[in-house]
């Protein structure tokens, strides 16, 4: 028997799955670059060395350089592993009736709001966000109440079915957001 994911076993009588988000690849940047520069520390050799410094600093620099590498990569690693265990553990949705976020492994955070309380949502991109189509979107429950979802993929994407079905389920009402 496969598992159900978190937003299928909650799923209310009548409800279905309209939209399912993601978390975005940038997430592995950090730790792709940690690696990267480690590694490349770690694999300059003496020869290389040379090249740019004077002969009787080589020696010591180099054990330095290779720690530093090292560790570079060791965090680069656990960087990764914690980037990895995030995009598996998120699960973002948006049903006919609710807005549901999940995230965590062990320890679980959720955030599930019905349609009919949501008063709107807002982007924020970077530049970068921009070209590569990631950003977090914060979506405003009634009540002053606001709900960041950072690293999201398509954030546009899941705003509009988010508001789509905000406007089904509020016929008449009015919904902000940018």
């Amino acid at each position: 028997m496969a598992s159900q994911s978190y937003v299928e076993s909650v799923l209310l009588k009548d409800e279905r799955l309209e939209y399912a988000g993601q978390l975005h690849w940038i997430i592995f940047v950090p730790g792709l670059t940690s690696c990267i520069s480690g590694a490349f520390l770690c694999l300059l050799t003496p020869d290389m060395l040379n090249r740019w410094l004077p002969l009787g600093i080589m020696g010591e620099l180099r054990n330095y350089m290779l720690y530093t590498g090292v560790a570079l990569v060791v965090g680069g690693v656990l960087m990764l592993s914690h980037a990895y265990l995030r995009l598996i553990s998120t699960e973002l949705a948006v049903t006919n009736r609710r807005v549901i976020a999940k995230g965590g492994f062990i320890s679980r955070i959720t955030f599930e709001l019905m349609l009919n309380r949501v008063e709107g949502a807002n982007i924020d991109q970077t530049v970068w966000g921009r070209v590569l189509d990631f950003g977090s979107i914060f979506v405003h429950g009634t009540g002053g109440g606001v709900t960041p979802i950072d690293h999201i993929a398509r954030p546009f994407a899941f705003k509009h079915a988010l508001m789509t079905w905000v406007e089904k389920n509020q016929p008449g009402g009015s919904v902000k957001g940018n």
